[in-house]
């Protein structure tokens, strides 16, 4: 029998090396591709060449002998599991933080926000040398990953060295399970190597399990992308007098959309107020252009931060502070659903007391756009003409908008608590990591 068993974990053993080992040899084989990726945003993209060796393994701070590793994509994901960093500052002030992410927008959200208390840098690229040199650097002794960020060689070799590793706030959508189905070997080889999943709606959880991960490594805890325990659900009553309609989050060739649409509510109501909040930095020049040009009365946070009675169209050309605006806006448009990008959280403008408009293109954010529909907060609109009828029956059905929006707040309250449950599954499984933890001088923490 125990002959039995050691053949059984050798062949496991033998088809995990398999997997990696085609992985890796898959990556080689894009190296070049990867590289004119690379290229190209170097040179389109200008917040791109900054720190650009990080993305490689190369840093130029301290090394340190333990810290938390907790990783997002981008804003939305980022936003979301720092929310952890008050707690795990407060548990363990000890262990820096470090703080890691892909994309430009999530990197100047983390050095904004928490620039002074987590030490951020770009995460390395997906190769066993890379993310070697990241590990060996930083000793995580718990890295954690939000929603679908699975990396082969990160979740490996973490796991390897010692680490706990996590996927927090975890979600498989239907096309990402049908993905890893067609890889099922490889998703099972990493599956193996995480100690906690943490789903944040049922269908994530059932998901998982369909794709044979076991019970004991799943626990539901909800979204925290949707739990603000320090914020206080806004009165949908206490409103501007005017019309004043929000487009947040938007993407390229959705400003040209909003416009429009705008355009359409002024022939209704000429004191309408539209403000539009791109997602990403690099195109505030471009959306400004774009308004210059549609011959309404434009204004730019960055030249004048209190909007005008005059204005029609004001552009908040600045990060972080969207969903204070949302406070003041009577309905939404949320971007990344006109085009194919899956949408953006529309929880955020909810809370704040807007009544919700977008497009078809939802998958990243189903789980909470479908209950907010059945209360008649969210509604779809994906041509400039629905886009200005559906707010224009919101503004002018004031009372029914009213009994909406504060339905759709009782659905997101149903995710209250996501984040307590969240942060003790975490404190629970950094105290089970198995290295000791020695004590740090917290640093200035930005890498420059």
């Amino acid at each position: 029998m125990a002959k039995v068993k050691t053949t059984s974990r050798l062949r496991r053993r033998s088809a995990n090396s398999l997997w990696i080992g085609v992985y890796n040899s898959i990556l080689l084989l894009c190296l070049p591709l990867i590289a004119l990726i690379l290229l190209k945003k170097w040179l389109r993209k200008p917040g791109y060449k900054r720190h650009f060796l990080q993305r490689l393994g190369v840093y130029d701070c301290k090394r340190l002998p333990a810290c938390i590793h907790l990783h997002g994509v981008s804003v939305g994901e980022c936003a979301a599991i720092a929310k952890l960093i008050p707690e795990l500052r407060k548990q363990h002030p000890h262990l820096p933080i470090v703080f890691t992410c892909t994309t430009v927008a999530g990197s100047n959200y983390i050095e904004r926000n928490w620039g002074e208390q987590v030490i951020h840098t770009y995460l390395p690229l997906d190769f066993q040398l890379t993310v070697g040199a990241f590990l060996t650097h930083f000793n995580p002794v718990l890295t954690m990953s939000v929603e679908m960020e699975w990396w082969p060689n990160l979740i490996r070799q973490s796991r390897n060295q010692g680490s706990r590793v996590m996927l927090v706030n975890a979600r498989m959508t239907d096309r990402s399970k049908n993905r890893y189905a067609n890889m099922l070997g490889l998703f099972t080889f990493m599956v193996s190597k995480v100690h906690k999943i943490l789903p944040q709606s049922e269908l994530s959880y059932q998901a998982f399990r369909e794709l044979g991960v076991p019970p004991e490594k799943l626990m539901m805890c909800g979204n925290i992308k949707y739990d603000w325990p320090e914020v206080k659900h806004a009165d949908p009553t206490q409103k501007p007098s005017q019309l004043t309609w929000i487009a947040g989050s938007t993407h390229d060739t959705e400003e040209i959309a909003v416009v429009a649409a705008h355009k359409q509510l002024l022939q209704q109501n000429p004191a309408a107020q539209l403000i539009i909040a791109p997602r990403h930095p690099e195109r505030f020049d471009e959306v400004w252009q774009l308004l210059q040009a549609s011959g309404l009365s434009c204004q730019r946070y960055s030249h004048a931060p209190t909007l005008t009675a005059n204005t029609q169209v004001y552009l908040l050309d600045t990060m972080g502070k969207l969903f204070a605006f949302y406070r003041d806006a009577h309905v939404a448009f949320i971007g990344g659903s006109l085009v194919k990008l899956g949408g953006h959280n529309p929880a955020e403008a909810i809370v704040q007391g807007a009544a919700v408009v977008m497009g078809s293109s939802r998958r990243n954010c189903e789980d909470i756009c479908a209950p907010l529909s059945q209360a008649g907060a969210l509604v779809e609109g994906n041509e400039p003409q629905q886009i200005a009828k559906e707010v224009i029956g919101f503004w002018q059905n004031s009372a029914a908008t009213t009994q909406q929006i504060q339905a759709g707040q009782a659905a997101i309250a149903k995710h209250n608590g996501a984040l307590h449950t969240t942060t003790l599954q975490v404190l629970y499984q950094l105290k089970q990591a198995q290295r000791p933890v020695h004590s740090t001088r917290l640093h200035p923490m930005v890498i420059r």
